[in-house]
């Protein structure tokens, strides 16, 4: 059987390279199989097309260093929490059984992404119900990470990618048609401003800075962090 480590959850293609690209990296590059499974091809977005958005994921699942990634070709504009598009999910989740499952955060100003948190989560939760049955094996993970979008939270830790920032920035830039005004004539939009790159440095920036290094990704968890042992913990007090 094919498994992974760790499953990211994108709602469309670029989505977890943003939220949480340096992070994967990292991961992967200590060895743990790391997979992207997106929801939504992107079909609706204003740039491109779902078929060229396939190519820029292929392009940069190959910078990322991924083990894996699949579309569960939802619809795009249109994330409803059924029980069918939970079937989908548990069934990504039973095939894969990650350790750990990293989710975009529940709030959020695109509709698709806090739709797709709720469902992402419903979907873990389902997964390890043995009368929920898809043909596998009964499976949920025990470790939830929540990433940012473009609302931003108190984060509950904080990793250091100082030294993975440029890969990271480099996935998701092969996204051209979202990132790249030269790529293609068309509509301008948000993502395509020069603002866009001086948001993305400035949060990396933000976050590193809370634990004293150049860059970092932020992630939320529910619940309490079980600790065994105090002193392996790892931050300063003043």
């Amino acid at each position: 059987m094919n498994r992974a480590d760790i499953i990211a959850f994108g709602t469309h293609p670029d989505d977890a390279e943003i939220g949480c690209g340096g992070t994967m990296i990292k991961l992967a590059d200590a060895g743990h199989k790391v997979v992207i499974v997106d929801l939504v091809r992107g079909e609706m977005g204003t740039r491109g097309s779902a078929e060229i958005r396939a190519q820029e994921a292929a392009a940069s699942s190959k910078i990322l260093g991924l083990h894996g990634r699949e579309n569960l070709e939802l619809q795009d504009g249109n994330i409803d929490i059924t029980m069918e598009t939970k079937r989908e999910v548990v069934e990504a989740i039973r095939r894969w059984r990650p350790k750990a499952i990293f989710l975009p955060y529940w709030e959020d100003r695109h509709p698709d992404h806090s739709n797709a948190s709720r469902l992402i989560y419903e979907a873990t939760f389902l997964s390890g119900l043995l009368r929920f049955d898809t043909g596998q094996e009964a499976y949920r993970p025990t470790q939830l990470f929540y990433y940012m979008g473009w609302y931003e939270f108190t984060p509950t830790f904080v990793v250091d990618i100082t030294e993975q920032a440029d890969r990271k920035l480099e996935a998701i830039y092969a996204f051209g048609t979202q990132f790249r005004p030269d790529t293609e004539r068309g509509p301008q939009t948000r993502l395509i401003s020069p603002t866009t790159d001086w948001f993305l440095r400035s949060r990396m920036a933000q976050l590193g800075s809370r634990i004293h290094c150049k860059f970092g990704e932020g992630f939320l968890i529910r619940g309490h962090l079980e600790v065994e042992n105090p002193l392996d913990l790892m931050f300063e007090s003043f």
